[in-house]
């Protein structure tokens, strides 16, 4: 620990007395969650910020499709302009819904139904009696959100910051304590190297079974081609500004150094709202021979400025990289909707 983190260490302990109490109330049932016939299918973590579970519920939602499973999204629609249940349609934007849920929206539409309501509990009852044939519900950044019961609750944590390493927010990044990790059915160690050896992953396996019985699977970033933002006939440049309005961009900006001459770097908060301020400000910097290339996170709130439809303005879509047991944790999913469906027939 640095001299900060044991100065604010009394304040997680805080954390930690009160978190521990609430989950000892779901624990014993005294607190009771309501576990809903329809699969519903978690994906969280223990820490805040940047875990890579916006990656996990795509790749949920491309193997749902691919399975002819009828799915749909519930998202909490952190930092935006709305409160309540809300169906994600061609209506709405980043703002109203949320950056996170109206990029699903604009990926899956048509194959995936995307909502979005602060209260699980009482949104999932809206969303089954809209889109009824829902065969399973993928519940993003679920895992503190107990007065709902996961059929599968998969946990995910960096390779960079895994959980056993971290501490309880002020001193570290946990939400809750690491023994946490024990509700887990899956635990993913997300942005890993691809190198990583086989020593590496045991190692990984023996420290994460201190706390969770839970299997283990190891994934790395994968970028796509870049995609235009507006207009596919303004080609990308070599030179190009960078800018990422997301938690833990370093990965991102280290692929764009390794792969584009940078002219300048942008890091803004996670989930950062960009203002008219901010778009001037990015437009002084571009012209015809530099390009303006950002995440797909925040490329949905990008559109929203039609006066970059004069630059070439691109995004670097992502998708998941098993290292190994892609095949089985497949299968892990196939089992859990089915054993699902088989209690309640």
């Amino acid at each position: 620990m640095t001299w900060w983190q044991v100065l604010l260490f009394p304040f997680a302990l805080l954390l930690d007395l009160i978190t521990r109490i609430r989950n000892r109330l779901f624990d014993k049932e005294i607190i009771k969650p309501v576990q809903f016939e329809t699969n519903v299918i978690g994906i969280g973590n223990l820490s805040v910020g940047g875990t890579g579970k916006s990656p996990m519920v795509a790749y949920l939602c491309e193997w749902m499709i691919g399975q002819s499973i009828p799915t749909s999204t519930l998202s909490r629609g952190y930092k935006r302009k709305t409160k309540g249940f809300r169906i994600v349609t061609d209506d709405e934007t980043a703002l109203t819904v949320g950056d996170e849920p109206f990029m699903f929206y604009q990926r899956y539409k048509d194959k995936v139904n995307v909502v979005v309501g602060e209260e699980r509990m009482y949104a999932i009852p809206e969303l089954l009696y809209n889109f009824p044939e829902t065969q399973v519900i993928l519940m993003d950044d679920a895992f503190q959100h107990r007065t709902v019961k996961p059929s599968l609750n998969i946990m995910i944590t960096t390779f960079q910051k895994p959980f056993y390493n971290d501490y309880l927010m002020p001193s570290g990044f946990l939400r809750e304590s690491r023994s946490g990790a024990s509700r887990a059915d899956i635990i993913m160690i997300s942005k890993c190297p691809s190198h990583l050896s086989e020593a590496d992953q045991r190692a990984i396996c023996d420290q994460v079974a201190a706390y969770s019985d839970a299997k283990v699977f190891f994934t790395g970033i994968e970028y796509g081609k870049p995609v235009s933002l507006f207009d596919e006939s303004k080609s990308i440049n070599n030179q190009v500004i960078a800018i990422s309005g997301i938690a833990n961009a370093d990965i991102f900006h280290t692929y764009v150094d390794s792969n584009y001459k940078v002219k300048i770097h942008h890091q803004y908060g996670d989930h950062h709202s960009y203002s008219k301020l901010d778009i001037k400000g990015i437009m002084a910097e571009l012209n015809e021979q530099t390009s303006l290339i950002t995440t797909e996170k925040d490329a949905v709130k990008m559109r929203l400025f039609p006066e970059l439809k004069d630059y070439s303005c691109y995004y670097l879509p992502i998708k998941i990289k098993f290292l190994k047991d892609e095949t089985l944790f497949q299968s892990m999913i196939q089992e859990s909707i089915e054993f699902r469906q088989k209690e309640i027939s």
